[in-house]
């Protein structure tokens, strides 16, 4: 039930910040101004915490655990940025709408390629086209390549170059990755 709440808050939050971003009156804002995170459900810590950090290299920022205290949620904060994603261990939702409602994840680095052989090299299975498909320049501007958790999330990670749409709409994100 929580990652369906999580999930269902979250596609709420990015619909308004889609909202805000068609309009031209700020009078009508919700006073959103950024994604913090996103909740997802790990059904092996562990794999998850492996995945995440030891492969992405996020950094874990803080706990928060039961009165037993094992861990009821574990925030991880993702290089240079002020987003997370919160971890909530032992998943187990048979009420989860599939597809899900959350396509995907999108985290921007500095170089795919060099993000992809890093994750190679610290045992992410990537198949033999990756590096080749992770060259092609999309419609928006951007070069991507999805992975997967543990669990199956599809993350997409993206370069950004300073023609890509992402940041025609927003110019800072360039300063960002730096």
């Amino acid at each position: 039930m929580k990652r369906r709440v999580t999930v269902g808050l979250l596609a709420v939050f990015l619909f308004l910040l889609n909202t805000k971003a068609h309009s031209t009156d700020d009078s009508n804002s919700t006073g959103i101004v950024s994604l913090v995170h996103v909740g997802i459900g790990v059904s092996d810590l562990t794999k998850a915490l492996h995945f995440y950090i030891d492969q992405l290299g996020f950094k874990e920022a803080f706990r928060l655990n039961k009165a037993d205290g094992s861990p009821m949620l574990i925030y991880l904060k993702v290089r240079n940025s002020d987003t997370f994603v919160e971890l909530f261990p032992n998943a187990k939702n048979p009420l989860a709408p599939a597809p899900p409602m959350v396509y995907h994840m999108g985290f921007m680095v500095e170089d795919l390629q060099a993000a992809l052989h890093a994750l190679k090299n610290k045992g992410y299975p990537l198949p033999d086209d990756a590096f080749d498909k992770a060259s092609k320049i999309a419609g928006d501007g951007t070069v991507y390549y999805f992975v997967n958790d543990p669990d199956g999330n599809h993350i997409e990670l993206s370069q950004l170059g300073p023609e890509c749409l992402q940041v025609k709409a927003a110019p800072g994100l360039l300063k960002k990755s730096r």
